[in-house]
């Protein structure tokens, strides 16, 4: 039976074509047959297809630990470049650890034949399983913008379903400040998840509080659900829909400078201003911004 979706991509990549038939889309990557040659690291260059951003410098130092101990026991995948250098298709990591361990030179199978490159240094991250959230979701996007695939093509040829193809792409529809939480590890994409839908101010609030408290996804998510439950009665909240643009504005305004929901309502001889919070941290900083702003006034 022939294998299908990124397995068989890194048998075309290795040169494997009679490979042991695999079920799981993120199946080992089989040794490599393929004729192997020492090349000079300092011309092997990056590949631009690479979506993973960023690498534990713990785990590269390990690895560089066992290289200087055993050498790289398994070769990087390279394609030649018109300059007489090389282009990195699979092993950034034993490209980096190589270095770190003080190697001049790397084993290599050097591809002549490569006609996708993108698809395969693609296909070759997407089978590992410690691309964050974020970069998985840049692949998808790129492997769909450069071969003009729909969410349900790209399923077909990676092996996935096409509810998680759309799953992943949706953290990248989260605020920027979401996106690198979770580059950055501090969050994972189930929080990610729990506070995309959050109104940017808000999700910020949330956000520090998440990490301030180390709340799980489940403890995020209610945070979230409360965070954007209503507080009105039924009065209040034809009251606040009635309200003039000038007390939608100042609302607006305040919510920007404040970093929270504001809410300004007018009654018949004055009115409320409501300024929520979420969290003792919460309330802490809402209560310093303004007793600066009304010492400095």
């Amino acid at each position: 039976m022939a294998r299908t979706g990124l397995g068989r991509g890194l048998d075309v990549l290795l040169g494997q074509t009679n490979a042991t038939p695999t079920t799981s889309a993120t199946a080992s990557i089989p040794e490599i047959v393929a004729p192997t040659t020492e090349i000079p690291l300092e011309r092997v260059s990056p590949n631009r297809a690479q979506p993973r951003t960023t690498f534990d410098p713990e785990l590269i130092n390990g690895l560089a630990d066992s290289i200087k101990r055993h050498g790289v026991l398994q070769p990087i995948v390279v394609s030649r470049r018109e300059d007489g250098g090389y282009e990195l298709i699979a092993g950034h990591r034993r490209v980096l650890a190589s270095r770190v361990a003080g190697k001049t030179s790397i084993p290599a199978v050097i591809r002549e034949d490569v006609s996708d490159r993108l698809e395969l240094a693609l296909v070759e991250n997407l089978q590992r399983t410690d691309l964050n959230a974020i970069e998985t979701a840049r692949a998808y996007k790129l492997l769909m913008e450069a071969y003009d695939l729909t969410q349900e093509e790209l399923a077909e040829r990676i092996g996935r379903s096409r509810s998680a193809i759309a799953n992943t792409l949706r953290a990248l529809q989260a605020p920027q400040l979401l996106q690198d939480a979770v580059i950055e590890g501090k969050i994972s994409e189930g929080h990610l998840r729990a506070l995309a839908s959050l109104p940017l101010s808000v999700a910020i609030a949330a956000l520090g509080d998440v990490l301030a408290r180390g709340l799980s996804v489940r403890q995020a998510e209610a945070l979230a659900r409360k965070m954007v439950r209503p507080t009105h009665g039924p009065h209040d909240r034809r009251r606040a829909r009635s309200t003039d643009p000038e007390l939608r504005d100042a609302a607006a305004a305040l919510r920007t400078a404040l970093g929270t929901k504001v809410d300004i309502t007018r009654g018949r001889k004055g009115g409320r201003i409501a300024i929520e919070f979420y969290s003792a941290d919460d309330f802490e900083r809402l209560y310093e911004l303004l007793l600066r702003a009304g010492t400095t006034s």
